[in-house]
C-alpha cells in the first residue's frame, strides 16, 4: 500500500501535468502502486469499472 506522503508526491506531479487538486488526488488514489502502462510507458488512469479516464507520462514510478 502507498503512503500518504507518497499519494501526496504522485498527485503533486499529475497536477504539473495541468489537472486541479482534486482529479489528481483521484487519479493518484486508482493509480495506486501496482500502476498500468501503454506500450509507450504512460500509465493508465481507469475507474473502478475499468473505464480508462487518462494517460499519463509520469516520471513518478520510474524513480521509486
Amino acid at each position: 500500500m502507498m503512503s500518504d506522503e507518497a499519494l501526496d508526491d504522485l498527485a503533486a506531479e499529475i497536477m504539473s501535468l495541468g489537472y486541479d487538486e482534486a482529479t489528481a488526488s483521484d487519479y493518484a488514489a486508482l493509480i495506486g502502486d501496482l500502476p498500468l502502462t501503454d506500450e509507450a510507458g504512460k500509465i493508465i488512469v481507469r475507474d473502478e469499472t475499468g473505464t480508462e479516464l487518462a494517460r499519463l507520462p509520469l516520471k513518478f514510478f520510474g524513480s521509486k
